[in-house]
């Protein structure tokens, strides 16, 4: 999604104005995209409008010591509250697209479960996705004019002589790179395996908030557009291991709750009267169980492979060659002058994953 364009010379800028800056422009997108939600036919407006409010509120973490209290902290929770009422919907278009994907894997037994599943998840998905629009348009404007507000101007005061200058944006992006970069290579050493949903989701999180700090100045750090290239790989690769537990939980509670109906089918069935009643009530029947248990498997086999993706690229070495990577990266924006590139042979990005159970 086209973005404001941020001044060539925003390195040079003072650190305030630069951080400013940046998080106005990751505002303007989020305005952007707000209108677009109303367009049935736009099936990227959520998922663009999710983007522009994380990077936001990454933003204005990263740079949460230039802003003062120009942001309050009030303003920052709506902020956050508003991005976290979007993960429902999202969710769920990304489980369906899964699941619609897997019905050519299934055996004729097993497509009824499938179906059920897919129904209740559309079913909550529409009914969730009007609600998030409507709230959305209801509390976003507020949130944005108190943002613009208070990033539009700040006071700064004037050294006196033999005082150093102002700090640079570019030093204080340095700073915060080596700060996010610090809490990723922690979040990553921290994976304990597979089943660690919380563990992979934070190490994502984390991915998520260095890369939204080089993005804005990749073109002025050595290797900057390969730092970000590779991290859109490990936040996609994450990202889908993230939907897979998300998905697990959804089956979990799909089992339950098939298997609460089949309990009152039955109960219908034993008090019903007559051989037409409960011939009626057993060929109405659709148990789902096959269908659930054969998505789970499908799942599980998707998920071991993206973790064995990831232990192969990111977790073998520890993380550490990436980590001087960004170290490089962030002494090249502290100094304010591009370093020189250091010799290394960059492995090629992975190919996509096979189709589960492909």
């Amino acid at each position: 999604m086209p973005g404001t364009a941020l001044p060539r010379d925003i390195l040079r800028r003072p650190a305030a104005e630069g951080a400013r800056l940046v998080a106005l422009a990751d505002l303007d997108q989020a305005g952007a995209a707000l209108p677009r939600l109303d367009d049935p036919a736009d099936a990227a407006a959520l998922h663009d409008f999710r983007v522009a409010v994380r990077r936001l509120r990454s933003t204005l973490r990263a740079y949460h010591a230039m802003m003062g209290d120009s942001i309050g902290r009030k303003t920052r929770r709506r902020l956050r509250d508003l991005g976290h009422r979007t993960n429902a919907g999202r969710d769920a278009e990304v489980h369906l697209a899964w699941l619609r994907a897997q019905a050519g894997q299934m055996a004729p037994r097993e497509r009824p479960g499938l179906q059920w599943l897919i129904e209740r998840l559309e079913a909550r998905r529409a009914s969730e996705l009007a609600e998030t629009v409507r709230e959305l348009r209801r509390a976003f404007p507020r949130i944005e004019r108190r943002l613009r507000r208070g990033l539009g101007e700040y006071r700064t005061r004037v050294p006196p002589p033999g005082e150093p200058a102002h700090k640079r944006f570019g030093a204080a992006a340095g700073t915060a790179l080596r700060a996010t970069a610090a809490a990723f290579g922690d979040a990553l050493a921290a994976i304990e395996g597979v089943d660690d949903a919380a563990g992979l989701h934070a190490a994502r999180i984390a991915g998520k908030r260095v890369r939204y700090v080089i993005e804005p100045v990749a073109a002025s750090v050595p290797g900057g557009a390969s730092l970000v290239r590779r991290l859109k790989s490990l936040q996609d690769l994450l990202g889908e291991t993230n939907d897979c537990h998300g998905l697990d939980r959804e089956i979990c509670e799909a089992v339950a709750a098939a298997g609460a109906a089949g309990a009152l089918r039955r109960h219908e069935i034993t008090l019903a009267r007559g051989d037409a009643v409960t011939g009626r009530a057993r060929r109405g029947r659709r148990d789902p169980s096959a269908g659930l248990l054969a998505v789970a498997r499908l799942l599980r086999d998707r998920r071991l492979a993206l973790f064995a993706r990831l232990e192969e690229e990111w977790l073998a070495d520890g993380g550490k060659g990436f980590a001087e990577e960004l170290e490089t990266a962030a002494a090249a924006l502290v100094r304010g002058r591009r370093a020189p590139a250091v010799p290394r042979h960059e492995p090629p990005l992975p190919a996509p994953p096979p189709a589960a159970g492909a």
